[in-house]
């Protein structure tokens, strides 16, 4: 607790600072030490390629010194959303533009739900195949839901063609840098 003085008259307020710096998420209030200090890897993945990418994501950042896990798009409980501090979304596209079939749940329930997402930071890896004209949408889609639903972009969207088997390391040093300077409450 502190006391504030008031420039405009003789009283003081007491403020509690915990209260303070509390964050209201989807109707709840949540503290700083109630959101997720480990930064969630969440994939879609037809043939496995945003799978593979996922892990070699959580692998570097491990080694970096973060605290991280995988998920598969369709485990995740997508509620949990508005509890992560960090979000990272690898996806690939299938078809002509459509989220893989273990990334359709939550790709739906971004599109249609009212849920809010402001206190939550997110990064997207899209892949794709640049021979279809709606090459890495369904990245493209989950980056623009999680706009909209008020979460914070840490980088641009990376965008990787998997005809041409580009690798993920430059997102992975993009993301590192953003965590070093950013990232102390991941850390291990």
């Amino acid at each position: 607790m502190i006391e504030i003085q008031s420039l405009s008259s003789d009283s003081t307020e007491s403020i509690d600072l915990n209260r303070w710096n509390q964050m209201e998420i989807d109707g709840s209030i949540m503290t700083d030490n109630e959101r997720s200090s480990e930064i969630k890897i969440l994939f879609g993945s037809e043939t496995g390629t945003a799978e593979e990418f996922a892990f070699d994501i959580e692998n570097s950042l491990q080694t970096g010194g973060y605290r991280c896990s995988v998920s598969d798009m369709e485990d995740y409980n997508n509620a949990d959303l508005a509890s992560e501090g960090l979000v990272l979304i690898v996806t690939s596209t299938y078809g002509n533009g459509e989220a893989p079939y273990n990334a359709e749940e939550l790709y739906m329930w971004l599109e249609t739900e009212e849920v809010e997402l402001n206190q939550t930071s997110f990064a997207v890896c899209a892949l794709g195949d640049s021979g279809y004209p709606n090459f890495a949408q369904a990245g493209k889609d989950f980056d623009k839901f999680l706009g909209e639903k008020g979460a914070q972009r840490i980088l641009p969207r990376t965008e990787l063609d998997a005809v041409f088997d580009e690798p993920v390391e430059p997102f992975i040093e993009k993301l590192m840098e953003w965590l070093d300077e950013n990232g102390k409450r991941y850390l291990l």
